[in-house]
């Protein structure tokens, strides 16, 4: 006996159309995942850069309130140390030590490490603020901001190339090549902050 099979053929797999519609959708998903990951990414590494920053001025702060010999073997240990930021060179900063005391960073012999920023990341901005509330910033005000501590006294020293300013507190703002920033605050009592 013969079976017959009635109605259409059986049809396996997909059609052309079904096919271009599958390939469209998961080029459009994976498009929008990809964009959003390297927004997310970008976002993230000036987040962690702010960070670092204010874990170097936190350092500085460390080394210049203990007594530590500024290299091994020098005898030197009433040393300052800073960080220090030049509207010259927006893509790096220098912790330094201040082996003279003029609470400033003067030359390379006094430098510790150079912190180099990547992925297009700058420092767009430093700011000192005067006791009296006026705000002097880069590149218009001041070219370079020093940040320096020094023992015994637990408080900042923050300098400008203006001489006779006092700043009560400091603004470094970092931003990414999206346009994303962040801000370390530096108070003269030494308390530091990051802030989006």
């Amino acid at each position: 006996m013969r079976l017959k099979v009635s109605g259409k053929k059986n049809q396996k797999g997909f059609s052309l159309v079904e096919l271009i519609v599958a390939v469209a959708i998961f080029l459009i998903i994976t498009s929008i995942i990809l964009v959003k990951h390297s927004e997310f990414s970008g976002t993230l590494l000036i987040e962690n850069l702010a960070y670092d920053i204010a874990l170097s001025v936190r350092k500085a702060q460390v080394f210049g309130l203990s007594v530590r010999e500024f290299t091994a073997g020098s005898n030197e240990f009433n040393v300052g140390y800073g960080v220090h930021f030049d509207s010259a060179s927006n893509n790096t900063y220098i912790f330094f030590a201040d082996r003279n005391r003029n609470e400033k960073y003067d030359d390379s012999s006094e430098i510790l490490e150079i912190f180099t920023l990547r992925k297009g990341n700058i420092v767009s901005e430093f700011c000192g603020t005067l006791s009296n509330g006026t705000e002097k910033c880069s590149p218009s005000d001041i070219s370079f901001l020093d940040i320096v501590f020094e023992r015994p006294n637990p408080d900042a020293i923050i300098k400008s190339n203006l001489s006779g300013d006092e700043y009560a507190s400091s603004k470094i703002t970092v931003t990414s090549p999206q346009g994303t920033q962040w801000n370390i605050n530096i108070v003269l009592t030494g308390q530091i902050s990051v802030q989006k």
